[in-house]
């Protein structure tokens, strides 16, 4: 009886020791350059620390709550990949908001992304301008990697990165010369904007009711807020 309870403590205590060392052998994180600001679009970059050689790798992301993936906004970064890797990354985004990134690699065999860390891509989000300025986690967990031998590693446990999201500028309706305020000189920049049949990329806040051009609904609009005040 001793024999084998003395068996199945170091049968869990080899198999705790090996999960402890993939463990610290691979990490996913999230990092910022740049606190976030409400209402703008910000850049999260995804980490990889691998002590072997990979051929895909995989993690599931959770974001704040009022700060949204972009999609089509994906970036692989450069320099992290070796020659010929050529990384094909997917994110999708899950029903609960959450974001599954997957990245294979695409080149001869043998190509892999060899032991080191650093960043292997990057992420748009789109900040809320209801979220409360504050520190919030980013979390990362679900993670995968299959070494170039075909051994696949998953573990759940978290990394969370705390991000701090600051007051993004007062974006007022109608403040078309940003003075923070809607007044005559509002309506008379659409107006001018009017004139030279200028595109909407030159001045977007002239496109008051936000259907893609600076016309007279957008003056009149302007208008209306004056009104209103």
């Amino acid at each position: 009886m001793k024999k084998r309870i003395l068996l199945s403590l170091m049968s869990f205590f080899v198999v705790t020791s090996m999960w402890a060392t993939m463990a610290s052998y691979y990490q996913m994180k999230v990092t910022a350059s740049a606190n976030g600001k409400t209402g703008e679009t910000a850049t999260l970059t995804l980490n990889l620390e691998n002590k072997n050689a990979v051929t895909t790798w995989q993690c599931l992301v959770t974001l704040p709550e009022g700060v949204t993936y972009k999609e089509g906004t994906f970036a692989i970064v450069d320099g992290r990949y070796p020659e010929g890797y050529n990384a094909n990354v997917v994110a999708t985004v899950n029903g609960d908001g959450t974001v599954t990134f997957f990245c294979e690699g695409k080149g001869e065999e043998g190509i892999a992304l060899t032991g080191t860390a650093g960043a292997v891509a990057t992420f748009d989000v789109e900040v809320a301008s209801t979220v409360a300025p504050d520190d919030y986690a980013v979390v990362v967990n679900n993670s995968d990697v299959t070494e170039v031998n075909g051994t696949t590693y998953h573990w759940k446990t978290a990394n969370e990165y705390v991000w701090t999201i600051e007051q993004g500028a007062t974006v007022v309706k109608g403040d078309v010369n940003d003075d923070t305020e809607v007044n005559l000189a509002d309506y008379q920049t659409v107006l001018g904007l009017m004139a030279r049949d200028a595109d909407v990329s030159e001045n977007p806040s002239a496109d008051v009711n936000g259907d893609g051009f600076i016309n007279l609904a957008d003056a009149q609009t302007i208008l209306g807020l004056m009104a209103a005040q």
